[in-house]
């Protein structure tokens, strides 16, 4: 009876001991699984754009990005929003392509100096805006597709700086 007690005791204590390595191991196991990724929306590469051009590109939801004008910035393909600014500088400090995808778009920006944006054939944008009158005011103007759409002194008016586009246009 005795060395039966005996064996029951020994197997409890292995059970006791294996359960708390069983625990151990799945404690380790969770700490070492991947964390949640969280979107911030935050643009790509928005210092190196901001270094290089002068723009500050903020956060978006990823169908407006900055895109190329193409061989001559002055006059860039119809499927781009062309935003020009009085900037002095080479075109790629003036003129800020963006390209559009998808059935809804938004980005958030700095873009300073804005005088006029061509609509990108295809689709009507809001462009959200504030310029420096007596009063600053933030208005959006509307951006029909192909259009030249004057902003700021664009409209014999004071600064413009470009905070967003966004699109479907909503009044």
């Amino acid at each position: 009876m005795r060395k039966l007690t005996m064996t029951a005791a020994l197997i409890a204590a292995g059970a006791t001991i294996l359960g708390g390595a069983a625990a151990a191991l799945a404690e380790a196991a969770a700490d070492e699984s991947p964390q949640a990724l969280v979107e911030d929306y935050t643009y790509p590469g928005a210092a190196q754009v901001e270094a290089d051009r002068g723009i500050k590109l903020i956060k978006g939801d990823g169908n407006i990005m900055l895109a190329d004008c193409g061989a001559d910035p002055n006059l860039p393909p119809a499927d781009v929003i062309l935003v020009q600014t009085t900037a002095v500088g080479s075109p790629d400090k003036t003129n800020h392509c963006f390209k559009a995808t998808g059935a809804s778009g938004v980005l958030s920006m700095e873009i300073g100096e804005v005088y006029f944006i061509r609509g990108e054939a295809g689709r009507t944008v809001g462009a959200k805006v504030e310029t420096q009158d007596a009063t600053p005011v933030v208005e959006t103007e509307r951006v029909d597709p192909g259009e030249w759409q004057p902003i700021g002194v664009g409209q014999g008016r004071g600064d413009g700086t470009l905070l967003e586009l966004r699109y479907p246009y909503v009044s």
